[in-house]
């Protein structure tokens, strides 16, 4: 058996059952050991989703591999002030570093350069939250936008988490 699952390109008519992100391997223990359950990013491969879907956490960086998965609660988009206000110390990336990855990519490359835009981020509230023994390894790079993913293919990653059980 191969490494790798393929995360393919998804096909009209094929069931959605959730998405994938990437995140930087230096946050994923917030959400793993810390509890944090507020997922945040950018408004991107999000208006398929709905409660009861699955995100799958991409471990971007020196891992690239699908580390965990948790089941989504609750998603709103919310301006980052109304995000604190609600969900505080749940948010698994501090309000500084919210307002720091709000400022347009160019700015946030040289130090103090740019404001904070006044954007909605896709707020996420996530519960069952699992840790994989192993990542798993897509075929295809998952890029920053996310990905969904289809029935088959999170049985596919199931499957690979199962074989390590052996």
């Amino acid at each position: 058996m191969s490494d790798y699952v393929i995360l393919g390109v998804w096909r009209l008519g094929e069931e959605i059952v959730g998405v994938a992100y990437p995140v930087p391997s230096n946050l994923l223990d917030r959400i793993f050991k810390e509890g944090k359950n507020v997922f945040i990013k950018h408004p991107t491969c999000y208006k398929q989703l709905k409660p009861g879907h699955k995100i799958l956490f991409y471990a971007s960086h020196e891992i690239r591999g699908i580390v965990g998965e948790a089941t989504i609660k609750n998603i709103e988009l919310m301006k980052i002030n109304q995000i604190y206000e609600k969900y505080g110390n749940k948010v698994f990336i501090t309000k500084e570093e919210t307002k720091e990855y709000s400022k347009p990519f160019k700015t946030r490359r040289q130090a103090g350069a740019g404001k904070a835009r006044e954007v909605k981020f896709l707020v996420l509230e996530l519960q069952n939250v699992k840790k994989y023994d192993k990542p798993v390894k897509p075929k295809r790079f998952i890029t920053v936008g996310g990905k969904y993913i289809t029935k088959r293919e999170y049985e596919e990653i199931k499957e690979k988490q199962n074989d390590t059980l052996f």
